[in-house]
C-alpha cells in the first residue's frame, strides 16, 4: 500500500551515502571491497526500479506485502553497516584534526588507516548483504514485479468538485490517492506523526528527528531545518492533511490522514499505549511513548529485545508537574540500543548522563532539555554523527565538555536557559553550526569573541553574555555580526562592570548585525551614548527591541525611525531625565515616528522627568503602554492613541496627566498615581479595571458607574473607601471583583442593592479590616467566593426579603483567616453545585454548615484547618461525593475522629491529618477509620505519635502515596510492613525513623524496599536509583496546606 512511500525515501537515501565521498575514498584502491560495493549499488538500483510495481500489488497480494517488509528491513541493516563505516571514517578524521589544532592542515587519511579494523568484517558484511539481495531479486521475479515508471509526487494535481462516478474509492484508495500527491520529503517527514494537534513550535524539531531517523536528505542551499519544516508543513496544510483548531497556532490532523499517517508507519513503527500487548517485534526501528509522572523500568521492559531500535521518542504528556525516570532505564535499556539515531529524554528529573551514552555511535537527535544536568560526560564528545543536541532550561548546566567540538557535523546546539559559564576551546571548529542559542565570551584565547567568526551558517537566536571580556572594539568587529545575515533575534549581555565606558562604546558600535535583525535585546551596557547604527532606518525588519539596564546612557537612540517597530521596552536607566526629539528621529523624515509600534513599556526610570509628545501622528498603532516605577516622571501621556487598548500606569506619584482620550481602552491598570487626571468620559469601553494605593476615591467611586462595560474590577490598598456607591448597580456587565487591603470598606445589606451584582461570578476580599458580614443574597451568579484576612468578619447573610437562598452558582467557597466568624447561616448553605470548601484559620467558628451531606451534593473538595472550637461535622456527616479531605490543628474535631463517618464516603481518596502541637496521639489510624479507596494519605505533624497501625494500614489496599511528615517520636515501621500497594514514600523530619530506613542498612528498609520511590529529608531513591530533591506533594497533585 501507500505505506511503502517510505521504503523509496529510505532507498534514496542509502544510496546517496553509497555514493558519498568518504564511501568512495574508503573503498578506493581496495579492488575486491569496490567491486562488492559496485554489486551493492546494482542490485540495489535494479530493485529500487519495481517499488512502483510493487506498492500496487501488495495491496492485493499477501506475498508481495511480506518481500517489501523483509526488503525494508534488509535495506535498514545495509544502512547500518555503511554508518559503521562512515562513522570510523569520520572519526579518524575529526581525531586527526583536533590533534593538528584548528588552523593547521590535518593529516591525509588513507583506507590503508582502517585495515586492521574492517577488512574481514566489511567483506563478509557486504557479501552478505549482496547474498540477501540477491535472493529478493530472485523472489521479485517469481513475484512477477515489473520496472514501472514511477510518477512525480511533487507536481500539483488540478482538483475539482465533480465526482468520477466510474470509480467508487473506498477509505484505502482514498489513502493511495493522497500519497500520489507528496513528495518523498514529505512522506519521510509525514511518518510517525499522530491525530494529536501540533503547534508550531514543534514542527523544527520534528523535521530535525525526521534528518535523525535518516529518512530526509539534508537540506540544500544552505537552508536549514526550519526552512525546510515551514515548506513542508505549508505543502501538507495547502493539501488539508491538517487543519486549524480553534486554539492559536494550533492544528489538528483529520481521521483519515491519521490512519494515513499509521498505515505509512506500518510494522516498523510502536506506539505504546496503555492496554497495548507487551511485546514487539525485533524489526521494530521507531519507538514512541507518552511520558508519565514516573516512567519506571518496567514500562520499557518491552523494548530490550528491539535491538535494532533507531528512534526512541517521547511525545507530549498530559501530566502536569514533575516527571522522573528510572536512571536503570539509561544504564540497562537504552544504552544497549546501539543503532539509536532519535534519543528523546525531555523534561525529566534526569541529573545525568550515563557514561555509555557513548555508545550509541549512530546518534543524530539527542533532546536533553528541562532536565537537572550539571554537565555532561565526555563520553557524549564521541557521538562524531550527533547533529542535534537540545539542552535548553537545563538550568543547572554550567559547562559543556571541553571535547564537544570534536562534533563537526552539529548543527543545532541548543542552550537557551542554561548557566553557562564558559564555552569549549575552539567552538568556531564547529563550521556547520545552525543554530547556538548562547555563547559565553572567554577572556582566553580559543574562548573569544572572534570564535563566532567561522560560524557563517548561524539562524535563528543568539545571545551573546560576557561582553566585558571583549578586549576592543576591533575584536568585537572579527564577530562578523553584520555578515550573519540569518540571524533574527539578538541578545548582547555584560556582566561585571568595566571602567572603561569608551571602550564599551566601541565594542557595542563594532557589534553592529545585519540588517535583516528582527529582535534585539542589550542589556548592562555602561557606554554613555548608543551607536548610530540603533535606530538606523536600515534595519527595516527590526520587530522587537529591548534595553536594559544601560545605566549610563544620557539619551535614547532615534527608534522612532525603525519602520517595522512592534514592541518596545526601556528599563532601568537612571541617567535619562527626558524623553525628546531625539527619541523620534529625524524630523524631516517621509514616514511618522513609530509608524508600527504596537507595545510601548517604560520601566524603572528613576530620574526621568518629561516626556515630550511631538502630536505628529506618532503612536497611532499603539496598542499597549506601560509605564511603571518613574517616581520622577511629572509628565506627558501621548493623547493620540486611537488603538491604545491596554494602558498600565503604576508608582507614578508625581505623574500629572490627563488619560488619553480613546474608546479603545479596555484594560485599565492605575497604582500609586493619585495625580493622573480620571476622566471617564473618555475610556467608557474599559473591561478590566485595577486601582492601587489611591488616598482618596470618592470621585472615582462616582464616575466608575459610567464604565457601563466593566467585567473585571480589583480595588487595592485604597485606605478611605468605606464603601461601594449604589451607582455601581449599573455595573450589569462586571463579573469578577477583587478588593484587597481596604481596611475601611463595608457593605451595607439592604433590599435596595438587591440587584447591583447581577452578573458578578468572582469574589475576593482580603485584608478588609472593617468587612463584617457579606449578603450572599446580592449574588445570584457568583461561582467562586474568597474572603481572607478579614479579622472582624463574622457571617454571611441573607438579605430578608430576597429568594436567593438557593446559592445554584456557587462552587467554590474559601474563608480563612476571618478570626470573629462565629457561625454560618442558620439552616445551612444550599449550594447544590458546590465542588471545593475550605475554611482556616476561623479560631472562633463552632460550627460548619448545617445538612452538608444534602444542601452540598456536589463537593469533592474540604479542607479545615486551624479551627479549635469546632467539635464534629454537622448531623449527617459529609457529603458522598468527597474525594479530598484534609482536617489540620483541629483538637476537639480529632477528638471525635470515630464517628466522622469517612468509612461511607465511596469517593473518599485523598486524607490530610495535621494533629498540631497539643496533641496526645500515640498510635494511628484506628481500624475502620480510613475507608479501602484511600490512594493518598498525609500524616504530619503529631509530637507524641510513636507507633502506626499495622492492621488498619494494610486495609488500605488502594493506597499509593503517603506521607508521614514532623512526628518526632516515631520508633519504627509497623512489622508486617507497609501496604504494598504504596508506589511512592515520603518521610521527613522523623529522627527516630530516619537512620532506621536508610537504604541497606536500616532495621526497617526490608519493610519498604518494595516501595520504587523513597524520599527521606530531601533524598530519593527511584527504582533503587538516587534522584536528588522530589516531594510527594508532586506525586499525589494534592492541595497543600
Amino acid at each position: 500500500m501507500a505505506g511503502q512511500a517510505l521504503l523509496g525515501a529510505a532507498f534514496g537515501v542509502l544510496l546517496d551515502r553509497l555514493t558519498s565521498k568518504e564511501i568512495i575514498n574508503f573503498f578506493r584502491g581496495r579492488k575486491h571491497d569496490e567491486s562488492l560495493l559496485k554489486k551493492l549499488k546494482l542490485k540495489l538500483l535494479g530493485l529500487n526500479k519495481v517499488l512502483n510495481d510493487a506498492e500496487d500489488k501488495q495491496i492485493t497480494t499477501r506475498a508481495v506485502k511480506d518481500w517489501l517488509d523483509e526488503l525494508k528491513d534488509a535495506i535498514y541493516h545495509a544502512e547500518d553497516m555503511v554508518d559503521e563505516i562512515a562513522t570510523a571514517v569520520l572519526r579518524c578524521k575529526v581525531e586527526a584534526e583536533y590533534q593538528s589544532g584548528p588552523n593547521q592542515v590535518p593529516p591525509l587519511i588513507s583506507s590503508s588507516s582502517f585495515t586492521i579494523l574492517f577488512d574481514d568484517e566489511i567483506d563478509s558484511k557486504l557479501e552478505r548483504m549482496i547474498d540477501k539481495l540477491e535472493d529478493f531479486t530472485k523472489e521479485k521475479d517469481v513475484l512477477g514485479l515489473k520496472e514501472v515508471a514511477g510518477q512525480n509526487w511533487s507536481q500539483r494535481l488540478p482538483t475539482t468538485s465533480l465526482v468520477d462516478e466510474s470509480c467508487v474509492y473506498g477509505r484505502e484508495n482514498d489513502k493511495e490517492e493522497i500519497m500520489k500527491l507528496i513528495t518523498r520529503t514529505i512522506v519521510a517527514a509525514f511518518t510517525g506523526l499522530s491525530s494529536d494537534a501540533k503547534d508550531l513550535n514543534s514542527l523544527q524539531v520534528m523535521l530535525k528527528e525526521s534528518l535523525g531517523k535518516g529518512l530526509l536528505e539534508k537540506p540544500k542551499n544552505n537552508k536549514t531545518m526550519g526552512d525546510e519544516g515551514c515548506e513542508c508543513f505549508r505543502e501538507l496544510l495547502s493539501r488539508s492533511f491538517f487543519q486549524r483548531s480553534n486554539i492559536k497556532d494550533f492544528f489538528v490532523m483529520h481521521d483519515l490522514v491519521h490512519d494515513l499517517a499509521q498505515s505509512v508507519a506500518g510494522d516498523f513503527c510502536y506506539k505504546l499505549e496503555d492496554g497495548k500487548p507487551c511485546s514487539i517485534s525485533e524489526n521494530v526501528r521507531h519507538f514512541s511513548y507518552v511520558r508519565g509522572r514516573f516512567d519506571g523500568f518496567d514500562k520499557f521492559k518491552v523494548i530490550r529485545d528491539a535491538k535494532c531500535l533507531r528512534t526512541f521518542l517521547q511525545t507530549d504528556s498530559r501530566t502536569y508537574g514533575k516527571q522522573w525516570l528510572s536512571k536503570k532505564v539509561l544504564d540497562e535499556i537504552l544504552s544497549e540500543l546501539t543503532r539509536l539515531r532519535v534519543l528523546s529524554l525531555p523534561r525529566y528529573q534526569i541529573e545525568e548522563l550515563p557514561y555509555s551514552i557513548g555508545k550509541l555511535i549512530h546518534l543524530r537527535f539527542l533532546d536533553l532539555s528541562y532536565n537537572r544536568i550539571n554537565q555532561l560526560p565526555e563520553s557524549v564528545c564521541t557521538l562524531y554523527n550527533l547533529e542535534t543536541l537540545l539542552l535548553s532550561n537545563c538550568h543547572l548546566l554550567t559547562t559543556l565538555p571541553a571535547e564537544l567540538v570534536k562534533l563537526i557535523l552539529l548543527r543545532n546546539l541548543d542552550l537557551t536557559g542554561t548557566n553557562l559559564k564558559e564555552m569549549p576551546m575552539d567552538i568556531s571548529r564547529l563550521k556547520d553550526l545552525q543554530q547556538l542559542t548562547a555563547f559565553v565570551v572567554g577572556k582566553c584565547s580559543g574562548s573569544g569573541i572572534n570564535e563566532l567568526k567561522e560560524l557563517h551558517s548561524l539562524h535563528g537566536a543568539i545571545t551573546i553574555v560576557g561582553l566585558e571580556n571583549v578586549t576592543s572594539g576591533n575584536n568585537a568587529l572579527e564577530a562578523k555580526l553584520k555578515e550573519k545575515k540569518h540571524l533574527e533575534k539578538l541578545a548582547l549581555e555584560w556582566g561585571s562592570p568595566t571602567e572603561d565606558s569608551q571602550k564599551e562604546r566601541d565594542v557595542l558600535d563594532k557589534l553592529e548585525p545585519h540588517t535583516h535583525l528582527k529582535h534585539l535585546h542589550i542589556k548592562n551596557y555602561r557606554g554613555t551614548k548608543f551607536p548610530t547604527w540603533l535606530g538606523d532606518q536600515s534595519f527595516c525588519k527590526m520587530e522587537s527591541l529591548r534595553l536594559e539596564n544601560c545605566e549610563f546612557c544620557f539619551s535614547l537612540p532615534p527608534l522612532g525611525q525603525l519602520p517595522s517597530l512592534k514592541e518596545l521596552t526601556i528599563a532601568r536607566m537612571p541617567y535619562i531625565m527626558n524623553v525628546g526629539h531625539e527619541f523620534y528621529g529625524e524630523s524631516g523624515s517621509l514616514s511618522k515616528p513609530f509608524e508600527s509600534l504596537e507595545t510601548l513599556r517604560f520601566e524603572e526610570m528613576s530620574e526621568w522627568v518629561q516626556w515630550i509628545q511631538l502630536d505628529a501622528g506618532e503612536f497611532t498603532r499603539l496598542q499597549k503602554l506601560e509605564v511603571v516605577k518613574c517616581p520622577n516622571l511629572i509628565g506627558d501621556l501621548p493623547q493620540k492613541v486611537p488603538s491604545l487598548t491596554r494602558l498600565e500606569i503604576k508608582e507614578c506619584p508625581k505623574l500629572v496627566a490627563s488619560l488619553p482620550s480613546t474608546t479603545s481602552i479596555r484594560e485599565l491598570v492605575l497604582d500609586k498615581c493619585e495625580e493622573v487626571q480620571l476622566e471617564w468620559h473618555g475610556v467608557y469601553s474599559v473591561e478590566t479595571l485595577e486601582i492601587s494605593s489611591f488616598a482618596s476615591l470618592e470621585e472615582f467611586a462616582r464616575e466608575l458607574s459610567t464604565l457601563t462595560n466593566l467585567k473585571e474590577l480589583k480595588v487595592e490598598k485604597c485606605p478611605m473607601l468605606l464603601s461601594f456607591p449604589q451607582e455601581m448597580m449599573r455595573l450589569n456587565n462586571l463579573e469578577e471583583l477583587s478588593v484587597l487591603r481596604c481596611p475601611k470598606l463595608e457593605l451595607p445589606v439592604s433590599v435596595e442593592m438587591s440587584h447591583c451584582y447581577t452578573s458578578l461570578e468572582k469574589l475576593t476580599f482580603f485584608g478588609c479590616e472593617s468587612l463584617k458580614s457579606l449578603p450572599l443574597g446580592l449574588f445570584p451568579k457568583l461561582q467562586y467566593l474568597k474572603i481572607q484576612g478579614c479579622i472582624n468578619f463574622e457571617t454571611l447573610v441573607i438579605p430578608e426579603g430576597t429568594e436567593l437562598q438557593n446559592l445554584t452558582s456557587l462552587q467554590s467557597l474559601d474563608i480563612s483567616g476571618c478570626n470573629n466568624m462565629v457561625f454560618f447561616p442558620c439552616g445551612g448553605l444550599l449550594a447544590p453545585n458546590m465542588s471545593c470548601l475550605h475554611v482556616f484559620h476561623c479560631k472562633k467558628l463552632k460550627a460548619l454548615p448545617e445538612q452538608m451531606h444534602t444542601l452540598l451534593p456536589s463537593l469533592q473538595t474540604f479542607g479545615i484547618w486551624d479551627c479549635p472550637e469546632i467539635e464534629s461535622f454537622p448531623k449527617g456527616g459529609l457529603p458522598s461525593k468527597v474525594r479530598n479531605f484534609g482536617v489540620g490543628n483541629c483538637k476537639k474535631l480529632l477528638g471525635g475522629r470515630r464517628d466522622w463517618g469517612l468509612q461511607s464516603l465511596p469517593s473518599l481518596m485523598r486524607f490530610a491529618l495535621y494533629a498540631g502541637s497539643e496533641d496526645v496521639l500515640e498510635s494511628f489510624p484506628e481500624e475502620g477509620l480510613l475507608p479501602s479507596t484511600l490512594t493518598t494519605l498525609w500524616i504530619k505533624g503529631m509530637p507524641n505519635l510513636k507507633s502506626l497501625n499495622s492492621r488498619a494500614l494494610q486495609l488500605l489496599g488502594s493506597l499509593k502515596y503517603m506521607e508521614i511528615r514532623k512526628c518526632p517520636q516515631l520508633l519504627s515501621l509497623p512489622e508486617e510492613g507497609l501496604p504494598t500497594s504504596l508506589f511512592a514514600l515520603q518521610i521527613e523530619r522523623c529522627p527516630l525513623l530516619k537512620p532506621r530506613c536508610r537504604k541497606e542498612e536500616g532495621e526497617d528498609w526490608h519493610k519498604i524496599a518494595h516501595i520504587p520511590l523513597i524520599n527521606i529529608d530531601g533524598e530519593a531513591v527511584f527504582d533503587q536509583v538516587h534522584l536528588g530533591p522530589v516531594d510527594v506533594a508532586d506525586v499525589a497533585d494534592f492541595y497543600d496546606f
